[in-house]
């Protein structure tokens, strides 16, 4: 028998949790800024069924999306009309069978790096290209939903009177509605340290055994789309699921698909029925008019006894306060500018999901845990966006969990270099946790990825700045510099270290074989040579004479009529109509001021892009991108402008998500967008080595703006 939680609220103290979620509370956390009331402003609040707004509870390596019924009973309405409804993992990957014995190489092509022959895994449409670009993926735990007594699925229609709220201070959603004619309340939450989902549910439609809880699992996903495939529920014969009654009020099922195994233990509170409904699903029928359940997603049968759900609901609680108990603040409260209430909302919610999100021990796809996206894989470009922000809201130990996998993959990294003829380490671009590169026609030829790891060591160095945090990290630092420099080649008709062919810039657009010196990349080079020399004579080592070579001879950023562009290659932009590329933004913005950036030529770029894009064009994660930019050269109000933009493609959505329609199929949750936007505004409240004096130096000073801020780690 389960015991209910004597801190956290349990089923019979509902009423008053959403009371006070209603009311707000008097409780004032250490220091000058309220911290629970800053939170507590935010709380997100359903009032009617939007396939956009589905509610998150997770961990950074386990999180559950659920639908305004406090489960995923509307999936498919869901899955189509807007976000999905998902069971995910960071451990948790399947790959299809490999009946033709492909081999990865088989998607390989050669290409000429200077007169030697490099080859890269760029034949995307090969078979071979094709399989190793989708396997492995993530697999999809299961869905938990509700089910009317037979089996058949609620209508939508049948829920009325929604009003469901995400407690971001405890980590929690509460979600209170009628479902025919009748009341119910469901309580949401998952465990800070396992992949575990617990519920509460109270309706006397349970105990007169009109609805039911529904249990199925997919074979694995249909992945004739890379971004929001859907669940793969047409193969019952390629997968086991066996059941196992353990205990009076637990279950256990073995999960086999192909090459992925795990258990999903389940264990409830209450007289309840457990009967199979198919192949691969399951009802759990009450006899009462509540119950509480907890659902353990493991690889192998948990050994230690399952937490019940007030425990689960004390360990989400005390975490999430610590959470936002400790790290960065930016408060806007006193401000009587317009946007300030819509851009506090957005840092909440972001910190909220980024947390669910990205704070695992395998750096995430872009989409997270939220839904599926370019077949499940981590997206190495993206690291900085996803890990840096931990640093400047201080929790540096959250990005720290994703190096530490780049610690883990470093000897397969400086494979891969040798491989290709180069030294030290050469990240993937894209990958699962195995870190084998994906094929693509983008994926192998993009190098904006590989100063990440030296700029984001430094960032850990910034916040522990002790001979540990040296010892611990230097060789992924001098690795990942060995590679910059190997890849650096000289040239000696310029008498420069250039870059490229072949080489993608940021903007993905250009033809990689007759493209030279991408400008971000180029400063970019420089400023992680510049660290890493920095880290040997911390370590007291001499400096490494090659890298002071390409740092005194690296080609120049091109300029074109007084502006920077985008690649050497293409210098004619500014002579063209209508947009243009605006990667170079970030040689100062993303990265600090160094030699071989001009601030007024920069300035004068950054100009021309804004009059030639429009502020619109400063959407996704270049909201951050741009609004770094802005602040570093003083336009502080395009800054909070970009910040504060709603345009379609910047919205909000009430769940805090932002949308990305830039694929045929889109992304429905996009969250470099929001980690980039935290990057940035934490950036202007923090400030950076060499801002102006006085607080909030990238936020404008009309007398509108009122920028509190506690605990915040300043960039570079």
């Amino acid at each position: 028998m389960m015991k209910h939680s004597t801190k956290a609220t349990t089923l019979s103290a509902w009423p008053l949790l959403i009371m006070l979620l209603l009311t707000g509370s008097c409780h004032k956390s250490p220091g000058h800024i309220d911290r629970k009331a800053w939170v507590e402003r935010h709380q997100v609040r359903i009032s009617q069924l939007d396939p956009l707004a589905p509610l998150t509870v997770g961990n950074g390596d386990f999180a559950f999306t659920a639908d305004v019924t406090g489960f995923q009973t509307f999936d498919t309405l869901y899955h189509h009309q807007g976000i999905p409804l998902e069971t995910l993992s960071t451990w948790a990957w399947h790959s299809f069978p490999n009946p033709l014995g492909l081999q990865l190489s088989e998607a390989m092509q050669e290409s000429d790096f200077h007169g030697r022959k490099v080859a890269y895994a760029s034949l995307e449409k090969s078979p071979a290209g094709e399989y190793f670009r989708k396997n492995p993926h993530p697999v999809p735990l299961g869905r938990i939903g509700l089910c009317l007594a037979d089996g058949s699925p609620i209508h939508p229609d049948s829920v009325k009177d929604i009003h469901q709220t995400l407690d971001l201070w405890h980590g929690v959603i509460i979600s209170q509605y009628t479902l025919l004619g009748q009341p119910v309340c469901v309580q949401t939450v998952a465990h800070p340290g396992q992949s575990l989902v617990a519920f509460s549910i109270q309706s006397p439609l349970l105990a007169s055994g009109r609805i039911r809880l529904a249990f199925g699992f997919p074979y694995a996903y249909d992945l004739s789309r890379k971004n929001k495939p859907d669940m793969d529920w047409g193969h019952p014969e390629r997968h086991t699921t066996m059941s196992q009654q353990t205990a009076p009020r637990q279950v256990v099922l073995k999960r086999q698909t192909e090459d992925c195994h795990y258990r999903v233990s389940i264990s409830w509170e209450g007289d309840a029925s457990w009967e199979p409904s198919g192949t691969h699903s399951y009802q759990l029928h009450p006899s009462a008019d509540s119950i509480s359940l907890v659902c353990l997603f493991s690889p192998e049968l948990p050994q230690a006894p399952l937490p019940d759900f007030g425990e689960t609901l004390d360990a989400a609680s005390d975490s999430w306060e610590q959470f936002w108990n400790t790290g960065g603040v930016i408060d806007l409260s006193e401000s009587t500018n317009s946007g300030a209430q819509e851009l506090e909302r957005r840092i909440v919610l972001s910190k909220y999901l980024v947390r669910v999100n990205y704070a695992g021990a395998f750096p995430p796809q872009e989409t997270g845990l939220t839904h599926i996206s370019w077949y499940g894989k981590h997206h190495s470009e993206m690291f900085w966006w996803h890990a840096a922000q931990f640093y400047q809201w201080n929790h540096t130990e959250l990005l720290e969990k994703g190096l530490h996998w780049y610690l883990d993959i470093l000897p397969l990294a400086m494979t891969e270099a040798a491989n290709q003829g180069f030294r030290g380490a050469r990240w993937p671009k894209m990958s699962g946790p195995d870190a084998r590169p994906s094929p693509g026609g983008i994926n192998p030829f993009i190098i904006w990825n590989q100063p990440h790891p030296i700029y984001l060591c430094e960032l850990v160095y910034r916040a522990r700045p002790q001979t540990a945090t040296l010892e611990t990290y230097s060789k992924l630092v001098f690795e990942s510099a060995h590679f910059l420099a190997s890849y650096a080649f000289y040239d000696s008709l310029s008498q420069h270290y250039v870059l490229g062919p072949p080489v993608k810039s940021v903007n993905e657009q250009n033809a990689e074989n007759l493209t030279r010196n991408p400008s971000f990349e180029l400063a970019y080079w420089h400023y992680g040579l510049t660290i890493a020399q920095q880290w040997r004579e911390r370590m007291g080592m001499a400096r490494e004479p090659l890298w002071d070579d390409i740092l005194a001879r690296l080609a120049p950023l091109t300029i074109s009529e007084g502006k920077y562009v985008d690649l050497e290659t293409e210098p004619d932009i500014y002579k063209r109509k209508g947009g243009v590329p605006s990667s170079m933004l970030m040689a100062l913005g993303f990265l600090p001021q160094t030699s071989v950036v001009d601030p007024d030529i920069m300035r004068a770029t950054f100009a021309e892009v804004n009059l030639r894009n429009g502020l619109n064009s400063h959407v996704s994660w270049s909201m951050g991108k741009a609004a770094m930019t802005a602040a570093r050269l003083g336009d502080t109000q395009t800054a909070v402008d970009i910040l504060c933009n709603d345009a379609p493609a910047a919205r909000f959505l009430p769940n805090g998500h932002v949308q990305r329609p830039k694929e045929p199929e889109g992304c429905p949750a996009y969250l470099p967008a929001n980690s980039s936007f935290l990057s940035a505004v934490a950036l202007m409240a923090a400030g950076w080595d060499g801002a102006p004096d006085g607080p909030a130096p990238g936020f404008p000073r009309d007398g509108t703006w009122v920028v509190r801020t506690e605990g915040l780690n300043k960039l570079p």
